[in-house]
Parts: structure tokens; sequence; C-alpha cells
């Protein structure tokens, strides 16, 4: 029997990670989209591909993709961003939809920063929407990721606005304060939808 698939989505540093995880913690499986781009980006035809439309310039030293030189290319060309999305996501929505249909668990939860964007949202039974008020989500950026406030303006200009996310959210969850108070709100979810 196919597992009931929950999407998560947000904009960055809104902590749709921890939601996840949260969900995965009552034994949920957590399929991490960043993680298979991140594996995708050390496959020979990926990378084959990568070098040829943007040269040796997005390696570093040991010949593998820079993530950080190829991140600072697409988001401040949105044709390479395209371009790029183009590579990945197709092969990133392969592997998903695989990993769902070979998946025992009652409960997948899929956190992709592009759920709406790539199509991943045709895959999920629910969708949760987490936000954080943009002053929370730029200090976390700041302390976790170590982007400048600008850079994650720069990078949500590329996202679909809140709005529109928050008009096909089957739940929204408020992450403006404590993990706590997080997984309160993550447990009435789960209660009324899942459980």
């Amino acid at each position: 029997m196919r597992p009931k698939v929950i999407g998560i989505m947000g904009g960055i540093a809104s902590g749709k990670t921890t939601v996840a995880e949260m969900i995965g913690s009552i034994g949920a499986r957590v399929i991490d989209a960043d993680k298979i781009g991140h594996g995708l980006l050390r496959t020979p035809e990926v990378k084959g591909k990568l070098v040829r439309k943007w040269g040796k310039e997005i390696l570093d030293e040991r010949g593998t993709v820079d993530r950080s030189k190829l991140s600072r290319l697409v988001f401040s060309d949105a044709e390479a961003l395209r371009e790029l999305n183009n590579t990945l996501h197709p092969l990133i929505l392969e592997a998903i939809r695989r990993e769902i249909a070979t998946d025992e668990t009652r409960v997948v939860v899929v956190d992709a920063a592009l759920l709406q964007e790539t199509g991943l949202t045709e895959l999920c039974d629910l969708l949760v929407l987490v936000v954080a008020e943009e002053r929370v989500k730029k200090e976390r950026a700041v302390k976790y990721r170590h982007w400048s406030p600008e850079e994650v303006s720069r990078r949500e200009r590329f996202q679909t606005p809140v709005e529109q996310k928050k008009r096909m959210a089957h739940y929204v969850i408020n992450n403006n304060f404590s993990k706590e108070e997080t997984l309160k709100q993550v447990k009435e979810f789960l209660d009324k939808f899942v459980l």
C-alpha cells in the first residue's frame, strides 16, 4: 500500500527541515530533496553537463562541483538557475518517486525547497506550509547558514510567494517561536490529518 505523502513548503530558513524531522520522529520516512540534489552533483553525468555549460570554474580543487560557486552563479542569473533546474529537477523528481514507491512506512515526508516549483506537490496527499517572519528567517539564515540577509532576499526572489503557498496548504505551521511551540503545532497537524 502506498504511504501517505506529506509535502513541506516554506521560504528559506522558515524551518521546513525542523518540521520534517519532527514528523519523522513519529516514524515517518523523511526524503530530503536537497540531499538527493547534492548527491546528483557528484555523478559524472550531471557534473559533465554542468562543466560543459559553465566551465571548470564551478569545480573545487578536488574536481567536484563546488556548491557555493554554483549557487553564486545561478542565483545571480535567472536563466542559469532555470538551466540548472532543468538539469536537476527531473532527476530529483524521479528519485523521490522511486523512494515513495518502494517505501514501506505508513507516512513519507518530502522536504524540498521548491516543492511547488518542481511539480512535487502532485505526489503529495497533504501540504504543510511552514511560515516565519522575514526578520526571524534572516536571523536564522545568518546564524545557521552563514548567509547575509541580502543573500536570503536574493534567493527568495526565485520562490513562489508565501500567499500563493498558503492557498495550497492543508495546514500552516507558524515557526516564529520556540521548538516546543512548533512541535505542539506539528502534533496538532498529525492528530487532525494523519494519526
